[in-house]
């Protein structure tokens, strides 16, 4: 009995690990990508992921896959995480690292939404009700009062920015549930990476043609590492398992922990003030 009840909490530790490893990825993104452009910061990210989870795969001799698959995940990957990874990065050069972490609170809601759409899962009244709430606290956080450094266009154009990698974001949250309940998460997630790597080879060559040269000093290559292992490997990793063991909506309740661990982490971190509206929206997602 005993050991039954700590299966069982595992799925809920799992996605916890997981909301605090990418709640702290404004905070790093802030003080690391300064002097790299997102596509060349995310094309070592995921090609350090990749040195690390193809020798895991071989390690713990998944079963193989048939090929039809490993191409979908790869084109999922392709199609969500690479605009996520690649927007989310834009749009946190143009806002806070605290209002980058709270808009994450509308993932939940948006994939309730998707699976609704496209009938995959039927959500409870309780659900619903938690995603709403969630949703009106980041409502209330973008649009209501005055923050106390003051909102300018940029900021809007940040908030777009984050808003449409969150909305990618959510498509994979949903897909990636779907796919680990039939597969090793080990193997989603890797060619998932694989998918989204390949996506950025193009976009990086692109910005080494266009852009002056860029250097990768210390600071850069501690971001990257963390991007790679603690936030990608290890964080997907978890998000997949808690997700195959819970589904998708009540998996995707856990990424209202997000804002919360970043509002925490930016205000540790880089010493940002949030308004009094700001802390209202923190305390309705936690509702």
């Amino acid at each position: 009995m005993i050991k039954q009840q700590a299966q069982l909490h595992h799925p809920y530790l799992y996605l916890t690990g997981a909301m605090a490893l990418w709640g702290g990825v404004p905070v790093v993104m802030k003080v690391t990508l300064s002097g790299l452009d997102p596509a060349t910061f995310n094309f070592f990210r995921y090609l350090l992921a990749l040195t690390i989870l193809f020798p895991l795969l071989k390690y713990n001799r998944v079963p193989r896959i048939p090929a039809r698959v490993k191409v979908y995940l790869m084109l999922l990957g392709a199609c969500t995480l690479f605009p996520y990874s690649e927007l989310f990065l834009i749009g946190l050069e143009h806002t806070s690292a605290a209002t980058a972490g709270l808009l994450n609170g509308l993932t939940p809601v948006i994939v309730l939404l998707l699976g609704l759409l496209l009938r995959m899962e039927r959500p409870t009244w309780r659900i619903i009700i938690g995603m709403l709430v969630s949703y009106a606290g980041v409502y209330y956080f973008i649009s209501t009062g005055q923050p106390a450094t003051g909102t300018t266009h940029e900021d809007f154009y940040g908030i777009f920015l984050v808003s449409l990698a969150v909305i990618a974001f959510s498509v994979y949250s949903l897909s990636n549930s779907k796919h680990s309940r039939n597969y090793p998460s080990l193997v989603v997630t890797t060619y998932v990476f694989l998918g989204t790597f390949l996506a950025f080879i193009p976009a990086t060559i692109w910005d080494w043609w266009t852009q002056p040269a860029q250097h990768v000093g210390m600071a850069n290559m501690a971001g990257i590492i963390y991007m790679a292992v603690p936030a990608s490997v290890i964080g997907y990793l978890w998000f997949s398992h808690g997700a195959r063991a819970l589904g998708a909506y009540k998996s995707g309740l856990f990424l209202n922990l997000v804002p919360v661990f970043a509002v925490g982490f930016s205000i540790l971190f880089l010493q940002e003030r949030l308004a009094s509206r700001q802390w209202l929206g923190v305390l309705v997602i936690l509702a």
